[in-house]
């Protein structure tokens, strides 16, 4: 019997089945192909065209828009910017968190309200959140004047200062961030086998033995989990940006790639140009997140 024979007879035999998949696979990739996979397609093809987004038609110019692209200052700062957003935030985030989630595991009186107070952050809408730090990092009518009146010193202008404004948003998605992690990280701690840990002190390791060689190690797949997941939600961090300092004073000393990329197309109209970015953002990211999954097998634990 040929192997197209038993195709065949297969098909006979699970014909109702492959059907029933065809029909619910069948919305879901027509959704994917036009609002995901084909956008990608067009970004990448009006990357090779000169398009003002008011224009009917886009003039084809090849890797022009690449060529002016890497010769951007803009491009670079803006790039730098968003690097060091997300190294500051992703590292300082889960570093603070799985301290919070450590306190937030032990057994004291009120752990559960202190568990939704840690959460609030995060589940606070960035409009409040930023409006929030706004008013706190004013100089002159936020809660740290009190501060600056009392030692008799003049306060910095964070969002007004271009060396200042990209730290004063760094410091708002620590902020939202760690809470998200360490909701995880708390979720993680508790599933943690516990004879583990009752070996170790029959063993007579000390706390920092037993965080170092067991704790950390367990927690490595979580680790990863909010590695990807916060590098992803700082990549593309935008509405901080858009509310608290539109880029900074002195544009582009403290804006963002996806801010500037918004810019470009939405407000200077330079479509192609900004599809460029666009491309430019996605191969970077995925060429990042690949890594991070291929490091990832020499560190996370795997249960083996």
């Amino acid at each position: 019997m040929t192997g197209l024979e038993r195709a065949r007879r297969a098909w006979r035999r699970n014909r109702g089945e492959w059907l029933t998949f065809v029909a619910f696979v069948t919305p879901g990739l027509f959704l994917f192909a036009v609002f995901t996979y084909w956008p990608i397609v067009y970004s990448a093809y009006l990357s090779l065209t000169r398009w003002n987004l008011p224009a009917p038609t886009a003039t084809f110019v090849g890797l022009d828009n690449y060529t002016r692209l890497f010769q951007d200052e803009s491009f670079w700062q803006v790039l730098a910017n968003t690097v060091v957003y997300v190294v500051c935030v992703v590292t300082a985030a889960q570093v603070l968190a799985f301290a919070l989630a450590m306190l937030l595991n032990q057994r004291v009186k009120g752990r559960t309200f202190f568990r939704a107070l840690a959460f609030t952050p995060y589940i606070t809408t960035t409009a409040a959140a930023a409006l929030a730090w706004i008013l706190l990092l004013d100089p002159r009518l936020g809660p740290l004047s009190f501060v600056y009146n009392l030692t008799d010193t003049e306060g910095p202008h964070w969002l007004a200062s271009s060396s200042l404004a990209l730290w004063a948003i760094v410091l708002v998605g620590i902020w939202r961030e760690t809470g998200f992690a360490a909701l995880f990280f708390l979720a993680g701690l508790q599933g943690l086998p516990r004879e583990c840990f009752e070996s170790a002190r029959i063993d007579g390791a000390s706390r920092w033995a037993v965080l170092r060689h067991i704790t950390l190690p367990l927690m490595t797949p979580v680790i990863f989990f909010l590695s990807i997941t916060g590098t992803i939600a700082a990549v593309k961090m935008f509405d901080t940006v858009a509310i608290m300092t539109e880029g900074g004073p002195v544009y582009p000393a403290s804006s963002t790639y996806v801010y500037h990329l918004y810019r470009v197309g939405f407000r200077d109209f330079q479509m192609g140009y900004a599809s460029a970015f666009a491309v430019v953002f996605f191969g970077l990211t995925m060429a990042f997140a690949v890594a991070q999954f291929r490091a990832a097998e020499r560190w996370v634990y795997g249960g083996d």
